[in-house]
């Protein structure tokens, strides 16, 4: 992620998610921010899990989500159905919401380091 362009799409789509999974090409690697990043982490997809931290004359954390381009099966797991491709995002609906995800990222901040 590069500009604050992408910052801001990314919370657009994440703000209130809790049915989808939005993944993003960066060079090799498909990744996935916020909720969508943990919806793969609970359907137990292997992720690398990072924090991305946005300076742009304000901060922003984000929790990461990443996976090798070589990585990619489909389907994505069981209970997501592809909705919509694009070169570089793809889009999946999960069958039923997934809660959970603001205890996970504070758990998720307070191991990592800063």
């Amino acid at each position: 992620m590069k500009r604050a362009s992408d910052v801001e799409l990314i919370l657009l789509n994440e703000v209130d998610n809790n049915r989808y999974v939005h993944l993003y090409l960066e060079g090799d690697t498909w990744c996935a921010y916020e909720r969508s990043a943990y919806y793969l982490a609970v359907m137990d997809f292997l992720v690398s899990l990072d924090i991305e931290v946005v300076h742009d004359g304000y901060e922003v954390i984000l929790m990461k989500a990443s996976f090798n381009i070589d990585q990619m099966r489909l389907p994505l797991c069981r209970s997501a159905v592809l909705r919509s491709v694009a070169d570089d995002r793809l889009l999946f609906q999960l069958d039923k919401p997934i809660t959970g995800f603001v205890e996970w990222k504070g758990e998720q901040l307070s191991g990592m380091p800063a």
